[in-house]
């Protein structure tokens, strides 16, 4: 009788463990659905592709063989803000700036305007003007 049991038992806990994995794969098959060009949070407010940043970091961290501490004490940030940006979690933009600039990543190609921004304004650039101080830098004779 005691043989029924555990073997009643087994069963129960490799069909809950059944149950689980099934759910997981379910998930992983709903994920993979996703639109990839689609940010995993949309919002109407300006942001950074933190998603599309940390695919970007991931092989560049890898790479480098060092410990995520490491390489976050080295970047200037934290060890759960490397975590963050390599799941796809928002971090503060000075952080983005620090991580882009240790990449040698251009920050501003990962920025998400808001919905429904207008395009951005292209500014006159100040016309620089050569100032004549009255004194030639090659002869040093004064006009």
């Amino acid at each position: 009788m005691s043989a029924d049991t555990s073997m009643l038992r087994a069963m129960a806990r490799l069909r809950k463990a059944l149950e689980r994995r099934m759910r997981i794969d379910d998930r992983a098959e709903e994920l993979a659905a996703r639109d990839s060009s689609r940010p995993i949070r949309s919002g109407t407010l300006a942001a950074y592709d933190t998603a599309a940043l940390g695919r970007r970091l991931r092989p560049m961290l890898e790479y480098d063989g060092r410990g995520w501490r490491a390489l976050a004490e080295e970047i200037g940030v934290t060890s759960p803000d490397l975590s963050r940006v390599m799941a796809g979690q928002d971090i503060a933009t000075g952080k983005v700036f620090a991580i882009c600039d240790w990449a040698g990543l251009d920050a501003r190609a990962f920025y998400r305007p808001p919905l429904g921004a207008p395009k951005p304004r292209k500014r006159a650039r100040p016309s620089v003007r050569a100032v004549f101080h009255g004194k030639s830098t090659e002869t040093g004779v004064r006009s």
